[in-house]
């Protein structure tokens, strides 16, 4: 099969995509957002207020940077690694946050507010992200780095319209029986 290594240098390359308008995306939210960010930063993460603008400034920067060094092939690898070690930091304090029973803090991981406890959504998606920035790296590493063509800038933003659609559905509360629309 000649055509395998293409079709995974191409996924390599549409996954990347994905991940830094992702990860751009993200660090603009959280400078627009800077009065809700430093509120997560505080209440989720437990940074002091002193504190709380500075971390949000240095992670939207990182998630920045993750974002632009995914996009160019010759550092998508650092980027790949970058976007593990966020999605991972992200990761500890979802974990953290469910173990000490502290399941309805906003963890500002959408892109809007949610009334919907922190669980097993919030995990998977964070172990999801995980999975394709390591996907990205090993590929990367093994010279499927090649730039992102138009056609795979718009599926890449496609596949953002689909996971901030998917953010959307899974905050939604189910009716109990009787309650009215």
């Amino acid at each position: 099969m000649p055509f395998v290594p293409e079709v995974i240098s191409l996924l390599s390359i549409q996954l990347a995509a994905f991940q830094a308008l992702l990860l751009a995306a993200s660090a603009v939210h959280k400078l627009i957002g800077r009065r809700r960010a430093r509120t997560v930063a505080q209440e989720f993460a437990g940074v002091t207020p002193s504190l709380a603008g500075v971390v949000v400034i240095a992670v939207a920067m990182a998630e920045l940077a993750a974002g632009v060094c995914s996009w160019i092939p010759s550092c998508r690898a650092a980027g790949a690694v970058l976007a593990v070690l966020i999605w991972g930091g992200y990761l500890s304090l979802l974990l953290r946050a469910i173990a000490a029973g502290r399941r309805d803090v906003d963890c500002g991981c959408s892109f809007g507010a949610t009334q919907r406890p922190l669980g097993v959504f919030q995990v998977v998606r964070n172990l999801v992200l995980i999975g394709i920035a390591v996907a990205v790296g090993l590929l990367s590493a093994n010279g499927a780095a090649a730039p992102v063509m138009g056609s795979q800038a718009l599926a890449a933003i496609a596949l953002l319209a689909l996971y901030g659609a998917l953010d959307q559905v899974m905050a939604l509360t189910p009716l109990r029986s009787g309650e009215v629309l």
